[in-house]
């Protein structure tokens, strides 16, 4: 009685454990299939002009980071004005880095 109970026992699990081998085949084919078939990221789908916002996004960043870079700061200060235009643009120390960055540009065309 228990080793017929023990071979049941065995005979299930092992099958259980054969039937999950085979279930995962075949969505690893399907998935591929898929993949192949994908023309381009489905962010292009949705929004079209992410790229070309990205790119704008970089070059105003790198604009405004080498104005940071030209001013006369402790490299603490510097540092907290880089993490404040990556996090948030709007930032009340970068505008008011940015805006006495133009005023010194102003003055110096009109004189």
């Amino acid at each position: 009685m228990k080793k017929t109970v023990f071979f049941l026992l065995y005979l299930g699990i092992s099958l259980l454990a054969a039937q999950q081998v085979k279930a995962q085949e075949k969505p690893q084919k399907v998935a591929k299939m898929e993949a192949e078939e994908e023309e381009a990221p489905l962010v292009l789908k949705f929004e079209p002009d992410f790229l070309a916002s990205e790119e704008a996004r970089r070059a105003e960043i790198e604009r405004i980071k080498r104005i940071i870079d030209t001013l006369d700061i402790s490299e603490n200060r510097r540092l907290k004005l880089i993490r404040d235009l990556y996090r948030n643009k709007e930032s009340k120390r970068l505008s008011r880095i940015l805006v006495a960055d133009t005023k010194y540009e102003d003055e110096g065309i009109d004189q």
